[in-house]
């Protein structure tokens, strides 16, 4: 049974971000928090299982990413994510209620983030501005596998169009998993292999999602949807910051 709950929110989450282009591990891990798994569990099957569709992805977009900025921003990345699994593994030992409280702090901070900031593309974009971009990527990446706005506004920055955009975002996600992975398993060891093992296992059920969410987004108003979303991501943040005090 809660393999099958499992499997079916990846499923949900994929056939979201398909459409909508975000929100994954946003939607993920408060959900997977409630089966009972531990956040670095949680963080592990939700990385698992995106790593899934962002793979599909790759293999559809592949030809139209610009590589070399990629491999001189990915040192940054790897910094950014040791740091992010170091956080996460301080925070891991507290209380579930103060982890779900935190959790939906970062939920309503990234919502916010993507809302609210509008970046305008420019002719030139210099290249510590992807290391910080790559940087702040890893340490998200690390901490909650939420690592997509700062490269989103890199990729703003430049101007590209849509498929560009849908290219370079999950090739450089995939580029981290798997010094993300070697990370994950030195700082809490065999604890999270479940995780691995539900995101894999799921793995069907994320591939149709995203074939039905290529076959939804022609016919769904995305704008809309992202709006429905980015509502839905902020009554969850306030309910997780909000719940332990009503009990």
């Amino acid at each position: 049974m809660t393999y099958l709950t499992i499997a079916l929110i990846l499923m949900l989450c994929a056939f979201v971000q398909t459409v909508a282009g975000f929100a994954f591990s946003l939607m993920a891990i408060p959900l997977l928090l409630l089966c009972d798994l531990t956040l670095p569990q949680a963080v592990v099957t939700s990385m698992m299982g995106s790593t899934v569709q962002r793979l599909l992805m790759v293999a559809k977009y592949r030809h139209q990413v610009d590589w070399p900025p990629l491999f001189r921003m990915y040192p940054w990345a790897v910094l950014g994510i040791f740091i992010g699994i170091c956080l996460l593994r301080q925070i891991a030992g507290l209380d579930i209620n103060i982890i779900r409280q935190l959790f939906g702090g970062v939920i309503l901070a990234v919502v916010s983030l993507q809302a609210f900031t509008r970046v305008k593309p420019r002719e030139h974009v210099p290249a510590w501005c992807g290391w910080i971009a790559a940087f702040f990527s890893g340490i998200l990446n690390g901490f909650a596998n939420i690592g997509g706005p700062p490269m989103v506004f890199w990729i703003l920055a430049h101007g590209w169009g849509r498929d560009q955009l849908r290219a370079t975002m999950p090739c450089f996600t995939v580029m981290m998993v798997p010094i993300q992975t070697i990370f994950l398993f030195l700082s809490f060891g065999s604890a999270i292999l479940c995780g691995f093992g539900l995101g894999v296992a799921s793995a069907p059920a994320i591939i149709l999602a995203v074939f039905l969410g290529n076959k939804a987004s022609s016919r769904l108003s995305v704008p809309k949807l992202r709006l429905a979303i980015m509502l839905l991501l902020v009554a969850t943040g306030l309910y997780y910051i909000i719940a332990p005090f009503c009990k």
